[in-house]
């Protein structure tokens, strides 16, 4: 069925008929339901003025709605400011620029960018009502803190599914989200700008999102990779409270260490002195006249075979937006107490693995190369090369059958499962907690790799949360194309259960196999496969993914 934009027209009562008004109104009533009488249509008005989005037989989206002032000129590297009210209905049918980044960096990266980029996408399902008003799930999405935007996920499926209202926002990345600087620190609310956007989008929405058939008081923010890590961040950060009362957590858990101010002043003091601008009172000025892609050219250099290069763009402690390291600060229950659904993917390294050497180079990772990852800079001797040496011996590639894949298992424990494990764990402590590993292995790839299977790889539960295939460059496949029943299945089973979450604060639904608290005796964990949903109890993941091991190294890394 074809988009048609629909405007709002009033009907005029004038002369004669003015006495009849009441008895012509009350015959229309009498034709149309109360729900009818309330349902949004495709022109609403929120706190800057009348939008008019796209109505199909699936619902409203509403695309490209600013909900901060640009951030340029001598708005670069400040706090989100408000949005300038308008005149008129403002078209809201085609998505916002995206956020400055380059395009070539894989898998996330997408064009059409620009610092005027704070723009986010609501999906309203076709049965929304502002008399009976549905949960609302933000998305927040990944791409290392550097690429992605809100416009790569469509959520039209997920809405309809759900029977949500979903949001999906931009924020700004790479250096243009994250530098800081000691000139800066005279500034209101300086620097986290990344969060600080998202902060202003869940604000946004508590001002709008009824306009829309959504409920203010009943907001999950969710996320996958850096968006994970952002919905993390902002569970800790004072000025969140509030803006939401659910989390969901995909394969993005709350890194055991995150940048300091100081390592985050050091990366801006490097990034000013190659834009040529000097400490001292011209420095911002001198930052701000510099084009948008001067500024992102002159980005710190990362290194897709080095996490810590991406670490640069990571929200930092600055002691104000993110007050101190969110493990600390959950595990001592300094948090917002919401309930939190969390998981991770069955072979989540394998994508890594297979961007910073295989498709690089066209060969495979060698075992001199797997070693030398492991030792890294650990020298030869002390802790850290005991703790190397103890990891080299238990990810052996004999054990996994190539080197490739022993990185790839020893990148997916380390940074993602048994992180998963250690933040349910402590979340469990306070707060209801669900845990789940997606452990579909023929989740749609976005290339062939000749030199390894990527099973259940970082991202791959993606297409199956949103129902529909992801935009990314280059392309991903599909999945209406390439997935079979029993993946379609298994993706309406899991939007299903991100619903519910989204409704009620637990992920059980009648019809659905019960999914059990997690807490630190039953340690439960469901499973998501297009063979069946299943129910891993007593610690099985952790088990699986050696996290006794690296909860070891963790502590050998503390003795050093």
């Amino acid at each position: 069925m074809p988009s048609i934009p629909v405007r709002l027209t009033t009907l005029m009562v004038r002369g004669p008929l003015r006495a009849l008004a009441p008895s012509i109104l009350l015959s229309l009533g009498c034709l149309a339901s109360h729900a009818q009488a309330h349902a949004v249509g495709a022109v609403v008005r929120t706190d800057a003025g009348d939008l008019v989005g796209t109505a199909t037989a699936a619902g409203t989206a509403f695309l490209g709605v600013p909900f901060a002032a640009p951030p340029v000129g001598d708005l670069r590297w400040r706090a989100p400011q408000p949005v300038a009210r308008w005149s008129g209905v403002r078209t809201a049918q085609a998505a916002g620029p995206t956020c400055m980044q380059d395009p070539r960096i894989p898998p996330a990266g997408v064009g059409n960018n620009s610092e005027d980029c704070l723009y986010l996408n609501v999906h309203v399902p076709a049965q929304a009502s502002t008399a009976r008003p549905l949960p609302v799930m933000v998305w927040i999405h990944g791409g290392a803190f550097i690429n992605g935007a809100g416009s790569q996920y469509d959520g039209t499926v997920l809405a309809r599914e759900a029977q949500a209202v979903v949001v999906t926002v931009n924020y700004r990345l790479g250096i243009f989200g994250s530098l800081a600087l000691d000139a800066l620190a005279g500034e209101a609310k300086a620097g986290n700008y990344a969060l600080q956007d998202q902060q202003a989008a869940l604000r946004w929405v508590q001002r709008n999102i009824a306009a829309f058939g959504g409920d203010a008081g009943r907001v999950t923010i969710f996320g996958e990779s850096a968006g994970g890590t952002s919905v993390c961040n902002q569970l800790i950060s004072p000025a969140a409270k509030g803006l939401f009362q659910r989390e969901i957590i995909q394969s993005g858990t709350c890194p055991s260490v995150q940048p300091t101010r100081a390592q985050a002043v050091a990366v801006g003091n490097a990034y000013a002195d190659k834009l040529g601008c000097a400490a001292g009172a011209g420095q911002l000025a001198c930052l701000r006249s510099r084009s948008a892609l001067q500024a992102l050219v002159a980005s710190p250099a990362i290194d897709a075979a080095d996490p810590a290069s991406l670490g640069q763009f990571s929200p930092h402690i600055d002691g104000v937006v993110l007050p101190e390291a969110p493990r600390t600060a959950i595990r001592a229950g300094r948090f917002h107490k919401v309930p939190v659904l969390l998981g991770n993917n069955a072979d989540e390294g394998t994508l890594f693995i297979a961007l910073a050497f295989e498709l690089q180079r066209g060969t495979p990772m060698t075992e001199a190369e797997f070693q030398a990852m492991v030792k890294g800079n650990a020298g030869d001797s002390g802790i850290a090369a005991l703790a190397s040496s103890i990891v080299l011996d238990a990810y052996r590639p004999g054990r996994y059958g190539s080197p490739n894949l022993s990185a790839a298992a020893l990148l997916g424990d380390s940074l993602f499962a048994c992180p998963t494990q250690f933040l349910a764990r402590a979340l469990s402590d306070h707060v209801p907690t669900y845990v789940y590993e997606f452990q579909e292995k023929n989740a749609p790839a976005f290339v062939n790799d000749p030199f390894m299977p990527w099973g259940a790889f970082h991202a791959a539960e993606l297409p199956f949360v949103f129902g529909t295939r992801i935009v990314t460059t280059p392309p991903s496949p599909d999945p209406a194309e390439v997935a079979t029943p029993a993946q379609w299945a298994l993706s309406k089973t899991m939007m299903g259960y991100w619903g519910r979450f989204a409704a009620t604060g637990q992920p059980n639904a009648a019809g659905q196999k019960a999914w059990p608290r997690f807490n630190r005796l039953l340690q439960a964990t469901q499973t998501f496969k297009s063979q069946g949903i299943g129910t891993e109890l007593l610690g099985a993941p952790y088990v699986r993914h050696q996290c006794l091991l690296w909860d070891a190294t963790t502590l050998l890394g503390t003795l050093q």
